[in-house]
């Protein structure tokens, strides 16, 4: 049996002095934790089938090595059962793959947070949600899986609020931010099909998302439909414009997938249409200094500002209720793309 290394701290056997002595460490987010006893510690690792001492990532900024053992720690704080450990793993993978940038996204004063989108089987064997609500409250399974990556991103990583993690005013996405994709009810490849995954395979794509932006685009023409959406999608105060990078998401309900399919639409035509949609002319931006250089400064009056860089650029899932009612866009950082891992 591997012998677990991390710093043993004893306290009163009562939940309010075990939060309130952690939280005076700064080892929570805030909200109250669960215990990490040696017995919790191993039944994650057990879950795993992995070693404490395995090395996983090396977190930004401060470096911290991310092990086995220290990854279980904050997901039974976090309130993780054990079965959900792996696709913990897993997203730790995705956000530290350079790609993801995640130095840029822990430091910055954009509101960012990883958003998990979780695809496979493993959606049905520990119960994420992916339908109705599913970026809500009331599921343990999405609630404690993107809670203990956050409290990774604090506790290894070192980024406290404030003090390194510069968020002007922060957003709820960073308590937590996880959900499925709704594949059965998709009329067309799965998100993790599309990042190079086979169909049975489980896998989590990370995104560097600013929150939700709701679009209540209740119609049963998809002209309308991306016409709506794309209006609320071009906003240039929107990260992705600065740089005309980045990976926009699109949630569709499975009532607007349908509506999209059925009139023949594939997601390359719904994505081209939205880029083109979103391109904003630059005369239309004010031309006074910034803080910042956006990569526009010195366009001309009628050369178009990019929310990304290409069509192929803006994702799309298909979750949430069944309505064509509302759609949810994810704008995103920017600087930063979607990373994928698989479950094992």
């Amino acid at each position: 049996m591997t012998e677990l290394v991390s710093r043993r701290i004893e306290v009163a056997a009562d939940a309010r002095a075990v939060f309130d002595d952690m939280y005076r460490r700064g080892l929570t987010d805030g909200l109250p934790v669960i215990p990490p006893t040696e017995a919790r510690v191993r039944e994650m690792l057990v879950a795993a089938a992995a070693a404490a001492d395995d090395l996983i990532a090396v977190v930004p900024p401060e470096g911290g090595p991310a092990t086995v053992e220290k990854l279980a720690i904050n997901a039974v704080m976090a309130g993780c059962l054990p079965e959900y450990f792996p696709l913990v793993i897993a997203a730790v993978r995705a956000v530290t793959a350079a790609r993801f940038n995640l130095l840029g996204i822990q430091t910055t004063t954009n509101p960012v947070a990883p958003v998990l989108v979780v695809n496979g089987p493993i959606r049905g064997r520990i119960g994420i949600e992916c339908g109705r609500g599913c970026m809500g409250p009331g599921f343990r399974a999405n609630a404690t899986i993107g809670r203990a990556l956050r409290l990774i991103l604090l506790n290894i990583g070192g980024c406290p609020p404030g003090d390194v993690d510069k968020a002007i005013h922060g957003m709820p996405g960073k308590f937590s931010f996880c959900f499925g994709e709704l594949e059965e009810q998709s009329p067309w490849p799965a998100l993790h099909v599309e990042q190079g995954c086979a169909p049975e395979d489980s896998a989590v794509t990370a995104f560097g998302g600013q929150g939700t932006q709701n679009i209540y685009a209740a119609m049963h023409d998809p002209n309308g439909i991306v016409h709506m959406l794309a209006d609320g999608m071009r906003c240039y105060g929107n990260n992705g414009y600065l740089r005309a990078c980045g990976a926009p998401l699109i949630v569709l309900s499975p009532g607007h997938a349908r509506i999209f399919a059925a009139a023949g639409w594939d997601k390359d035509r719904i994505r081209q249409e939205l880029f083109e949609r979103t391109r904003i002319a630059r005369r239309d931006i004010p031309t006074v200094a910034q803080l910042s250089v956006p990569i526009y400064s010195h366009y001309a009056a009628d050369e178009m500002c990019l929310l990304c860089r290409s069509a192929g650029d803006i994702k799309i899932v298909v979750a949430g209720g069944p309505e064509a009612y509302h759609i949810t866009y994810i704008p995103s950082f920017g600087t930063t793309e979607p990373s994928t891992a698989r479950i094992s």
